[in-house]
Order: structure tokens, then C-alpha cells, then sequence
């Protein structure tokens, strides 16, 4: 631009295919620290400045504008002192050339970007999440002659949608370049911290390594208990939030545990809430608030370690608890050692009918918690000290899931001096005819 001091800018030669007109789509995926977004957002940033372009920044899930790449490219932006671009809330548009990135996300969008017309550029971020049916509903939708679909993500299993068609299948017209953290630590790029990052995965579990930062994807065993079929299917399912409201409350216990929250009403998970780093009477505060101060609603809390400490609290607040210890003995000895491999199980047999929303972790942590046979030949999931182990991080949304799930049959009230007798903590039992 006029007047404008020229400005020097470093781009890796892996990314130059971006400024290559003659591509249809063009696909970067790899592991963590290659310089996907970084070198994607510059390149739209660059190329809208000397062209009008309508640049459309998406992905699956986008609740707010700050789960977009808003942030990234206004970063850009003002790093590089590109004056002609106007940032606001919620869009960026070029001053001089009337380019402007819209920011949506597909699933709850899917009217709006279909009758969205004359996009020039779709950026898909973190593609691995996106749905089949999102990519039918995407790729005509951008239709425009010379329009172009770029997709940048790193894998997270076998079988990602984006994968299958892009990578595995050779489209015409279409760019596949894999890049990894080589990328930028061969170009004295790579930020020394992500770099002993690196070596402290590769020093603990292989696998770990390879996914992160090779971009391998996770592969799920022969001996996981819930498919992630099945999962994928729960979580694109859409059914009618009708039946009782039931919580479900994991409480961490040490380190980078997560205290987690989930609220269903019937089938359908409705919400949940995630902290850290709370004392016991913070985590019964923040549960009275979840479940907003009705004690009708049927409290599900791990009950061993420290989860006993916000059942007591419970209960003397007057609320309706089912303390469950995941360690004690199974409802069916015979066929489970122990509540927590009868709880997964059970979660498993209930899935296909279940509506829970599309969650990276949640997926990851239902589809690779794995079982064997004990020397009784029962059922039994392997213990949170060996899903670590193999370099996973505690499955703490996977187990409020299936508390949240978990059938308990009402028995007899306990009785509490200091608690209303309409409000007792109900013994229960898992139902385990369906499995």
C-alpha cells in the first residue's frame, strides 16, 4: 500500500501452494506446532489485501466468536501493521479492498451458510471435527467460480470425514500436503517451549508423541468398550429432551483432574460445567447452581477421595444425592468386579439411544478406555492408572457421563438428622438386565 513502510514477511515454502489459484481445495494436516493456522490466516490476510474476496473462516462447532480464528488473524493483522484492515467484534474487513471474513459454525448455521452467497474462500479449522453431512452441506455451498475449500487440521482417528475424502480418496483439483513441528524447527521457527513439550510426550508414551506431533491418528483397539461408531452417532443424534433431569458429578482428585458437571434430561445431555482447582464447599456451591437450587433433581457424585466430602455437603444443603464409589462391588458380581466396569458397560448399551453433543475430549475418552477378562472371566475396565499410562489424560467428562447416566434404582431413605426427610440420599442399584 501507498506511504506504507514495507514490511518483511517469513512464509515456509510448504505453505506457498496457498497463493496457487489453480487449486480447487487444498488440505494441511499434521501434528502440533507446524504452522497450519498461523501460515493459512497470513495468506488470507495477504491475498485479501490485493483482491476483493469474501472469505468464509468456519468450523464444526462455533458458540462464540471466540472459538473462531478471529483472534488469529487480528493478531496478524496488528503484528504486521496492516493499517488497511478494520477489526471489530465480530468481522474483519479491508478498508481498500472490500475483502471481509464472515465467522460461522456449521452445525447450528447450516440455513445461513447455505443461502450465503459468492464466498471466494472457505477455511475449515480443525477439520478432524467436522461431520460428513457438514462437508455435504459445505462444499456445494461454495460454488462460486475460481472458489477454493482450504482445510487445516491434525488427525484424531483413522476415519476422520475430511480424511477419508480428501486424503484417502484423490479428488481432482485438489492440494494434500502433511506438515509436522519439523517444518518450523528445520526453519529455526519452532518456540523453544513447544519443543520441550515435544520431548516430554515422545519421553512418556510413544503413542502420545505420535499423535500430538506427528499427527498420527488415535486407533482405536480391539478391546475398547464403546465404538466410536456409536459414538459419533450419539453425538450427531438429535431427539427431544423429555423425562427427568439427572446429574452426574466427578470430582477431582489431584493434579490436573477436572471437576465435571453433566445434566441430562431423558436421553439428551442438556449441559455440563468443568472446574479446577476447587475446595469441596466450592464444588457444592457451583453444583447448587447447576442444577439451580432444585432439590427434586436426582444428584449422581463419585463418592470415593474427595467426593465424599461434596456428598456430605449435599446432603446437608437438603438436595436429593445417590452417593456411587466406583470401586465397591457390581449390582451383577458374576459378570463385573467392580461399579465402574459395570458402569461402562452399561453406558455402552445405552449409547445408540443417547444425544450428546459433538466434544473432541469426550469422544477421545469414551472410545479408548479399554477392558479384558479378569481370572474369573468377568468384565473389567482397565484402572485410570493404566489409561494414563498408555498417555491419556484422566477420562474425568467420560466418567461424570456415565454417572449422569447411571439407572439407579430408589430404595430406602436414609435418615439424616439435618436434612429434610422429603430430600434423602437414595440408596441405589445399577440395572444391568440390558447387558
Amino acid at each position: 500500500m501507498e506511504n506504507e513502510p514495507t514490511v518483511r514477511i517469513k512464509f515456509l515454502q510448504e505453505y506457498e501452494e496457498l497463493f496457487n489459484p489453480i487449486w480447487r481445495t487444498l488440505v494441511y494436516y499434521g501434528g502440533r506446532g507446524s504452522g497450519k493456522s498461523q501460515h493459512v490466516a497470513l495468506a488470507l490476510i495477504l491475498r485479501g489485501r490485493d483482491t476483493k474476496l469474501r472469505i468464509l473462516c468456519t468450523r464444526e462447532l462455533q458458540n462464540t466468536i471466540a472459538d473462531s480464528v478471529h483472534k488469529l488473524l487480528s493478531d496478524i493483522i496488528n503484528k504486521n501493521g496492516f493499517t488497511d484492515y478494520e477489526i471489530t467484534e465480530k468481522s474483519i474487513r479491508n478498508k481498500l479492498s472490500g475483502t471481509e471474513f464472515i465467522f460461522k459454525g456449521l452445525r447450528h448455521n447450516s440455513t445461513e451458510i447455505k443461502s450465503t452467497e459468492g464466498i471466494d474462500i472457505a477455511w475449515v479449522e480443525e477439520a478432524q471435527s467436522i461431520s460428513e453431512d457438514s462437508l455435504k452441506l459445505l462444499v456445494p455451498t461454495i460454488r462460486k467460480p475460481g472458489s477454493q475449500l482450504i482445510f487445516t487440521f491434525n488427525r484424531m482417528y483413522e476415519l476422520d470425514p475430511v480424511y477419508v475424502r480428501y486424503v484417502l480418496n484423490e479428488r481432482p483439483r485438489t492440494y494434500v500436503r502433511k506438515v509436522n513441528y519439523d517444518v518450523l524447527y528445520n526453519a529455526g521457527l519452532l518456540p523453544d517451549e513447544l519443543y520441550e513439550e515435544m520431548l516430554a510426550d515422545k519421553a512418556v508414551s510413544y503413542g502420545l508423541y505420535a499423535h500430538v506431533w506427528l499427527g498420527e491418528p488415535v486407533s482405536q483397539a480391539d478391546n475398547a468398550i464403546i465404538g466410536r461408531e456409536s459414538i459419533m452417532k450419539a453425538m450427531e443424534r438429535e431427539i427431544d429432551p423429555v423425562g427427568a433431569i439427572e446429574v452426574g458429578v466427578d470430582v477431582a482428585r489431584m493434579g490436573n483432574d477436572r471437576t465435571v458437571f453433566m445434566k441430562r434430561k431423558g436421553m439428551k445431555k442438556i449441559d455440563e460445567k468443568i472446574y479446577s482447582k476447587l475446595r469441596t464447599d466450592e464444588v457444592a456451591d457451583m453444583l447448587e447452581e447447576f442444577v439451580e437450587f432444585d432439590r427434586s433433581v436426582i444428584i449422581k457424585i463419585d463418592d470415593s477421595g474427595v467426593g465424599g466430602g461434596v456428598t456430605d455437603q449435599m446432603m446437608r444443603r437438603g438436595y436429593r444425592v445417590v452417593p456411587i464409589n466406583f470401586g465397591q462391588s457390581a449390582n451383577d458380581p458374576d459378570r463385573y468386579p467392580n461399579m465402574i466396569s459395570e458402569g461402562w458397560f452399561y453406558l455402552a448399551s445405552i449409547m445408540d439411544e443417547m444425544d450428546i453433543e459433538l466434544d473432541n475430549d469426550l469422544l477421545m475418552e469414551l472410545s479408548t478406555r479399554q477392558w479384558k477378562m479378569d481370572s474369573k472371566g468377568r468384565r473389567v475396565v482397565e484402572s485410570k492408572v493404566e489409561y494414563k499410562k498408555r498417555g491419556f489424560r484422566s477420562p474425568d467428562k467420560a466418567d461424570a457421563l456415565i454417572l449422569c447416566y447411571y439407572n439407579v434404582v430408589p430404595g430406602e431413605f436414609e435418615e439424616r438428622d439435618d436434612s429434610d426427610d422429603d430430600f434423602e440420599p437414595i440408596t441405589s442399584g445399577l440395572l444391568s438386565s440390558r447387558f
